[in-house]
């Protein structure tokens, strides 16, 4: 009986079409899966700037001239001092949120944002920062997520330069890297051994 087969060439013709379309569908699922994960460090990012931001604003809309405590107000790109009417529930959790309290607030930028708090007290007159100190972490960097600066941008009053700022704008760099986690495909080739040229490697 006469048996046909198929020749080394329809072979070698097969074999490099089976290797074209598998590295084709592992460009496209690698393509796919770094924009997966860039959209998904964008969204974490926006959403850490959307929460220091807010927190930002909602202390400055309740900011005092400082220098009726007899402080300073400290404005500058890498730091926030001013005082607040502030929730005394953020201060303590215990108060009551009827009447909002004079504290001294200072925010520090950079990769991490940190909101410190301070109550102010009066005695025979002389307010100062004598109560408890509360220190939020708004903003910390991990190695997992995109990096994040924030730096303040106050706009100074020319006739009262040391008083509150006009506005004080909050700038936030994200840095989106172009860093891939996903899988990595590997074969050993059609000869079964593994390390040498027709390794196939889709990553």
């Amino acid at each position: 009986m006469n048996r046909k087969g198929f020749s080394l060439i329809e072979v070698l013709v097969a074999t490099a079409l089976l290797v074209m379309v598998v590295g084709m569908i592992g460009f496209v699922f690698r393509q796919s899966s770094m924009s997966w994960d860039s959209g998904t460090r964008r969204a974490e990012g926006i959403a850490q700037v959307r929460a220091v931001m807010g927190a930002i604003e909602r202390d400055l809309r309740m900011a005092v001239d400082a220098r009726e405590f007899g402080m300073d107000n400290r404005f500058s790109d890498n730091s926030l001092e001013f005082v607040t009417l502030a929730d005394p529930e953020s201060i303590d959790t215990t108060a009551s949120a009827n009447v909002r309290v004079a504290t001294l607030i200072r925010y520090s930028a950079g990769t991490t944002v940190k909101r410190t708090a301070r109550r102010l007290t009066c005695s025979n007159g002389n307010w100062s920062a004598s109560g408890d100190t509360v220190t939020s972490t708004l903003l910390e960097q991990s190695s997992s997520a995109s990096p994040i600066r924030v730096e303040f941008d106050p706009v100074t009053d020319d006739d009262d330069p040391d008083g509150l700022p006009a506005y004080v704008t909050v700038n936030a760099e994200l840095e989106v890297t172009e860093e891939f986690s996903g899988l990595r495909v590997w074969s050993s080739g059609p000869n079964g051994r593994d390390g040498d040229k027709d390794d196939i490697v889709v990553q």
